[in-house]
């Protein structure tokens, strides 16, 4: 069974996800450069020490290193910073909460970096045919399966149920119960198999000199259109686009920041 970690604290995603915007851009001071977790929590703008962990944890990239542990930058954190708010943003940020490879810290409680192993596993089981379920989203599936899914009281699990719903419709994934056509022209596709990219090159599952064939081969591996609610052969059409834009500026912009961060002793080589 999951934990729910931080994720029951209100983030006003029955609003938008403008909130987690605006604090990635406040926690990276609105520069492409890693930081540490102590620094992004103090600039990011938010307060309350467990409502700092929604983003750290949930949605953005973690690596341990010497002396504190870093945030790095990746495809979501681009997004925030070098283009305005809007709906695509929402979609991208949705898309990095299921793929839960949050990345590991020191004293972490989820080695594997699935803080939200939960809503991967959400996702994935509802994909059927090509398609997400559209019965997987409604109150009652939700709630029958957070009852098997996570280690928690009733009122926890009400409280990640409200939390999750409410980012469903923010992003424009439910509108009231109905689960939504999607939009394939929409860009965060494109970015969204950007992003899982780079969280395979942090781990060492993509390298440097990686061929557009090796990308798209670790992306179906991974199954990863399952969590972009579409089917692979729309899938085979996001991961062509996109490996045109990430070969070789987008790959080598993650390298370089890592061999910079080695060059100075803070990542081990």
């Amino acid at each position: 069974m999951h934990t729910p970690g931080s994720f029951t604290k209100n983030f006003s995603w029955d609003h938008s996800y403008e909130r987690l915007f605006i604090s990635i851009r406040k926690g990276f001071c609105n520069r492409l450069d890693p930081t540490s977790r102590d620094k992004w929590r103090e600039a990011s703008g938010i307060r309350d020490r467990d409502r700092q962990l929604i983003p750290l944890n949930f949605f953005l990239y973690n690596a341990p290193a010497n002396p504190e542990d870093l945030v790095l930058v990746d495809r979501l954190v681009d997004a925030a910073i070098e283009r305005p708010y809007n709906v695509d943003f929402a979609q991208l940020a949705l898309f990095a909460f299921h793929l839960a490879q949050s990345g590991t810290w020191r004293h972490t409680r989820w080695p594997n970096g699935q803080v939200a192993g939960w809503a991967n596993e959400l996702v994935r089981e509802s994909w059927t045919e090509g398609r997400w379920s559209a019965g997987a989203f409604t109150e009652a599936a939700l709630t029958e399966y957070f009852e098997s899914a996570l280690d928690a009281e009733a009122v926890t699990r009400r409280k990640v149920f409200t939390n999750y719903r409410f980012m469903l419709r923010s992003a424009g994934v439910l509108k009231g119960d109905e689960l939504q056509a999607p939009n394939y022209a929409q860009r965060w596709y494109i970015d969204a198999v950007e992003l899982f990219w780079d969280r395979q090159y942090f781990e060492g599952n993509v390298i440097r000199g990686a061929s557009s064939r090796v990308l798209e081969e670790v992306f179906f591996d991974h199954e990863a259109y399952k969590l972009l609610n579409c089917d692979e052969a729309q899938a085979k059409v996001f991961t062509r686009v996109a490996a045109r834009e990430y070969l070789p500026t987008i790959l080598a912009a993650r390298h370089d920041q890592i061999e910079i961060l080695r060059t100075r002793g803070v990542l081990a080589a």
